[in-house]
């Protein structure tokens, strides 16, 4: 019964893989950006400009953690299943192929803005007020 049951494992860690590298790193720009807005209202409130800003840089590199971890598992999924040598030569033919490469591609656009939302954290210097 061993034998059996190891490769349905086997494929459901797969494809646990393959939509984790699809959704997470978009999941962890969204929270990045609504806890960006609920930290970043507390300025002058509750907490200091300078607690304000390392919490959000505190959140920003878990997102962008995240970000990456989807990047490592959609390009090992990818280079696992493919014979192109080059993502540019990259065909696709099925479904774990599509989903691998879309999860690095998706990954690795959702990690740079991850980055460049998380530079606002450093320029957080005083009061203000969302308008």
């Amino acid at each position: 019964m061993k034998p059996a049951t190891a490769p349905a494992s086997a494929a459901h860690d797969n494809a646990r893989g393959l939509w984790f590298a699809l959704l997470a790193p978009p999941a962890a720009w969204a929270v990045q950006g609504l806890l960006g807005w609920f930290f970043g209202e507390r300025t002058c409130g509750a907490m200091t400009p300078a607690s304000v800003r390392w919490t959000l840089f505190g959140i920003s590199v878990l997102a962008f953690l995240v970000a990456l971890a989807g990047i490592s598992r959609g390009w090992s999924r990818w280079r696992a299943r493919t014979t192109a040598h080059d993502v540019m030569a990259a065909e696709a033919g099925d479904r774990v192929e599509f989903m691998a490469l879309g999860g690095f591609l998706v990954s690795s656009v959702f990690a740079v803005a991850i980055f460049w939302g998380g530079l606002s954290s450093a320029f957080l210097f005083d009061c203000g007020h969302i308008r």
